[in-house]
């Protein structure tokens, strides 16, 4: 049987028996991932109140983008009964679910996988997450908040849906590639969201990176230092064993910030009952991803 905190491959799951009622997380790339050692330590505090919970495991495997497809059926057929999903394979499996709850087919977006009889439903948690981290962190609702997003993937694509959904008073999609802005932007079908040059940033906005820029620490910042300003906040969505540029640059002009978290930890936390039907405990998954 694997460890549970190693680094597992396609190759690995094909010749592997693992013990029923296994979790995992499936990236490119994934071995920054803390989510193993979250959801590790929920299961091993969260045992002694919930019995059913023993004997779970939860795993890290790296699946590039061509093994999707397959690294899913492998892992359906060796008794998975729930996946987390991360860069780049949130869009992808749009394609590969046989269902998708209503905030999946709004975000256009899959982090959270749960085994049926039909095969994986697809869901997602990540827009909740952020919103559930944004007001425990920022002590603020999103509600008629200006929000900046960066980015236009799959993580962008469920946080703009929640924003929208959590009532903010407009949002501006930012991305090198304008036309994955455009498009997102179409996908959300409200007259709130924008894309473009970014020219301005109100001094009140939120401002979310959804890009990967941070996950390395020589990452440059995605957003020009002259934006920010005293009144906003920035929250990265990304996390790494040091402080991002973005951050780090917030920090230094008295800008209130978070890295991603306690992001990672609602996220987990909405797909563990979605698993289990248990919320799981918070103080251990803080204490496990070194969440301040």
């Amino acid at each position: 049987m694997p460890v549970p905190n190693s680094t597992l491959t396609l190759a690995d799951i094909r010749q592997t028996n693992f013990p029923a009622r296994s979790l995992g997380v499936l990236g490119d790339p994934i071995s920054h991932s803390l989510s193993p050692a979250m959801h590790n330590a929920a299961i091993t505090t969260g045992s002694a109140q919930h019995p059913e919970l023993k004997g779970l495991n939860y795993y890290r495997i790296h699946i590039k983008p061509d093994e999707l497809a397959e690294a899913l059926n492998v892992l359906k057929a060796k008794g998975f009964m729930g996946l987390n999903l991360t860069v780049p394979h949130k869009i992808a499996a749009l394609k590969l679910v046989s269902s998708l709850s209503p905030q999946a087919q709004a975000a256009e977006s899959v982090n959270t996988l749960t085994i049926t009889l039909q095969g994986w439903a697809g869901d997602t948690t990540d827009g909740q997450g952020f919103i559930e981290a944004y007001q425990e962190k920022s002590g603020q609702k999103i509600a008629d908040k200006e929000v900046v997003i960066l980015g236009a993937g799959g993580a962008a694509r469920a946080v703009a849906a929640a924003c929208l959904n959590a009532q903010c008073k407009n949002l501006f999609i930012a991305n090198r590639d304008t036309k994955k802005a455009e498009a997102l932007v179409a996908a959300l079908k409200d007259s709130r969201a924008h894309c473009g040059e970014l020219i301005s940033v109100g001094p009140k906005a939120v401002i979310i990176n959804c890009t990967t820029l941070g996950l390395k620490a020589d990452d440059d910042s995605p957003l020009a230092e002259k934006f920010l300003k005293v009144g906003q906040f920035v929250f990265d969505t990304t996390y790494g064993s040091s402080q991002s540029k973005l951050l780090q640059i917030a920090q230094a002009h008295g800008v209130a910030h978070c890295d991603g978290r306690p992001m990672l930890r609602w996220q987990g936390a909405l797909a563990f009952k979605l698993w289990t039907g248990i919320t799981p405990p918070a103080a251990p998954m803080r204490q496990a991803i070194g969440e301040k």
